[in-house]
């Protein structure tokens, strides 16, 4: 072990204000370091997490175009499809077109502020 002298030298050296003060400096840069690494990580689990729900969107999209794609895979859709963009008919068929008659236009009454009609209104009051 240590004598006396060497304890009291090695004590003197560690109470010193110049190694405490490098001691401090070190432990917060350690500290501002640590702080940085944690910062870093929630930043990463933020983005892991949106990450995950734009997996989750892109997965249902993708569900979304096979079955598209499975769908004018075969004829039925194929044909389907052309009917409903182009308007086409196989031959033999006929088109029926059904028009709607047009509703009766009725008339429309202005709404009036008062409740007294034009013809009961007194000749001088014209200009209301």
């Amino acid at each position: 072990m240590f004598d006396f002298h060497q304890k009291r030298k090695l004590r003197s050296i560690v109470n010193s204000p110049f190694t405490q003060g490098v001691i401090l400096v070190l432990t917060l840069l350690v500290g501002w370091s640590t702080y940085v690494r944690y910062d870093i990580a929630m930043e990463m689990s933020d983005r892991r997490i949106q990450a995950e729900q734009q997996v989750a969107t892109l997965q249902t999209r993708k569900d979304q175009l096979e079955e598209q794609v499975e769908y004018l895979s075969n004829e039925r859709g194929l044909e389907a499809e052309m009917r409903k963009q182009f308007d086409v008919a196989l031959e033999g068929e006929q088109i029926v077109v059904i028009v709607e008659d047009e509703p009766k236009e009725s008339e429309i009454q202005p709404l009036s502020t008062t409740t007294a009609k034009e013809e009961d209104a007194k000749w001088y009051q014209f200009w209301r």
